[in-house]
């Protein structure tokens, strides 16, 4: 069978996001380090060997184009945004960080929905290596009104280099990359990264 993208950015960001876990909640001391050193290790070739295929996104190249599904059923480009800044949102349900993050995001929607019209920003959120049932399910039980859809095939995260999640780029009205930032970010991280665009 082949092992194609979607099954090797699984495991990859798996296991980053599992290595984030580890370093939060139990890096206090050299002792766990050095008895988990082989963990670490491999979870750091596995972090190589997909950055070696990944694709690079730089500061004030064209954010790719794409086409993508909505939770709503909705089919949106992100194209259809320009003329407002898109916080691209790359996560997952499997994905602790994410479910640590993603409540400061749904303020910041709040946010923009609250600003009408005269909001400068748009949330656009992409659930990767996941299913449509566990997207759905988990957007439904935590109330959560962002804007989100699956990226059942991998491209839209190879298209951007992702490499861990969440992930979270900011694109101009004009379609450029302005900022990325790999990792968890609090509440008030989420809103100083877009805070030329939300009043």
């Amino acid at each position: 069978m082949l092992f194609n993208y979607s099954n090797k950015l699984k495991i990859t960001l798996s296991a980053l996001s599992l290595m984030r876990c580890f370093i939060g909640d139990f890096m206090k001391s050299n002792s766990f380090f050095l008895s988990h050193k082989k963990m670490f290790l491999g979870i750091a070739l596995c972090f190589l060997a997909f950055s070696s295929f990944a694709k690079n996104i730089k500061k004030g190249s064209a954010a790719p184009d794409f086409s993508i599904t909505l939770s709503d059923s909705k089919t949106v480009k992100l194209s259809d945004y320009r003329g407002k800044a898109v916080l691209l949102h790359f996560w997952g349900t499997w994905c602790p960080p994410c479910r640590r993050e993603l409540p400061g995001m749904e303020n910041l929607n709040k946010k923009i929905v609250a600003d009408g019209e005269n909001s400068n920003l748009e949330i656009l959120a992409v659930c990767i290596s996941d299913t449509e049932k566990n997207q759905s399910s988990f957007m439904k039980s935590n109330k959560y009104t962002f804007k989100t859809g699956l990226d059942v095939s991998g491209d839209i995260a190879f298209s951007y280099g992702v490499q861990a999640v969440p992930t979270s780029i900011l694109i101009s009205p004009e379609g450029e990359i302005l900022a990325t930032h790999a990792g968890m970010m609090s509440e008030s991280q989420i809103f100083a990264f877009v805070k030329d665009y939300v009043k």
